[in-house]
């Protein structure tokens, strides 16, 4: 059988289109496929030029302008719809469709961590999408529900839009929490909060979602941003494809898939006795685990004493700072697990610890689970539902 040339169209920043393509790419090894990730095409005449080149199928990902994409467009060729409304489309389309609802209740609980905040706020698109909506309704409910203040930023005025966020954010009481559609719309709360020079995280904490690594890490202060299975919805997108590729006869099919994790940065990392230094041990614990950081290290970014350290985190961070550094490896090898791109056996490395065995002994201290039961929990529950 002849190489399928596969195409994968997406309307998404290059980090998700390369975690989706991570999925693809195990269907791609197994059935000989070649896979062509492109842009999201600027005009229709550029997407009919590139559909000239009659690829074998399609996976089609509708994340940011799902709208620009038609059925019409594609003809016949076999496609695959991802985040995509499955009403908009005909009874014989294959989607996978992320369930939005928990990213929301994820970024409201780790809002509601924290007590003393005054209000709880939702920050929407300029542009409708049924997945903001899901996100919007999970999050309000789950404040309500807790007894808690709720308001909300719509605004579909894109000249206005900018100076209507800033006057909403500043007339928020505060200390608030923001929860927003995305990362690209958190990005827009962090410049306008920091145009007013409102204090963050103390004064405004922020929750996105996507988890987009490159824009996540460069916000100021980095952001926090609930993190769906990309990679799955990847993987499950091929398979459906592979099924109809196989059975042209084959009816239209609906996977479901949902956000578990949440990565915490700066955005939110509020604490209790506040200090430009301790926030930045944080920051260095959480971006350097993996290399290798130490005890010694973060001791000499706090500015002190290994012993004045270990008072402090113990005061402030209710652990050790060995303990601090161990859970931010955890973390790191919990999502690398989710992911399914790494073997268990190459993760004490790529995680920073010295050993296998210490590996195993701290990850199933911290995580509950030996790593290779966390791992099969975690590919069994982002897998996607229903098709």
């Amino acid at each position: 059988m002849k190489n399928r040339n596969i195409f994968l169209l997406s309307s998404s920043g290059p980090s998700e289109l390369g975690a989706i393509a991570a999925g693809v790419i195990v269907q791609r090894e197994a059935a000989d496929w070649r896979l062509h990730t492109l842009p999201e095409p600027a005009s229709r005449p550029q997407l009919a030029r590139l559909l000239r080149a009659k690829p074998d199928g399609c996976i089609v990902h509708c994340g940011q302008h799902g709208s620009r994409f038609r059925e019409a467009d594609f003809g016949r060729i076999p496609v695959v719809w991802m985040d995509r409304d499955p009403a908009e489309l005909g009874p014989r389309a294959l989607c996978v469709v992320q369930d939005s609802r928990p990213a929301g209740r994820l970024a409201a609980r780790e809002l509601l961590r924290y007590a003393d905040l005054a209000v709880f706020a939702f920050a929407d698109r300029a542009e409708p999408a049924f997945w903001a909506d899901e996100r919007r309704d999970a999050f309000r409910d789950e404040i309500v529900a807790a007894g808690r203040p709720y308001r909300e930023f719509r605004d579909r005025n894109a000249r206005q839009r900018r100076r209507r966020l800033a006057a909403f954010l500043a007339a928020l009481p505060r200390p608030a929490g923001v929860f927003c559609a995305n990362d690209g719309i958190a990005g827009e709360v962090l410049e306008a909060a920091a145009a007013l020079g409102i204090p963050m995280p103390d004064e405004l904490a922020v929750v996105g979602v996507d988890d987009t690594e490159m824009f996540c890490e460069q916000q100021e202060p980095t952001l926090t941003s609930v993190r769906p299975p990309f990679v799955a919805a990847g993987r499950a997108a091929a398979q459906l494809l592979a099924r109809r590729l196989a059975n042209p006869r084959m009816g239209g099919a609906v996977a479901t898939f949902e956000a578990t994790e949440i990565t915490r940065r700066q955005s939110t990392r509020r604490i209790e006795v506040r200090g430009a230094r301790f926030g930045r041990a944080m920051e260095l614990i959480r971006r350097g685990a993996a290399a290798g950081v130490g005890v010694d290290d973060v001791a000499a970014a706090l500015g002190c004493s290994r012993r004045s350290a270990e008072i402090r985190f113990r005061k402030w961070a209710g652990t050790t700072v060995l303990g601090a550094i161990h859970a931010a490896r955890v973390d790191l090898a919990k999502r690398l697990l989710a992911e399914g791109a790494v073997r268990v056996g190459d993760l004490p490395s790529r995680c920073g610890f010295k050993s296998a065995s210490t590996f195993r002994r701290v990850f199933t201290a911290v995580a509950g689970l030996s790593p290779l039961a966390y791992a099969k929990k975690a590919r069994t529950s982002s897998r996607p539902r229903g098709a």
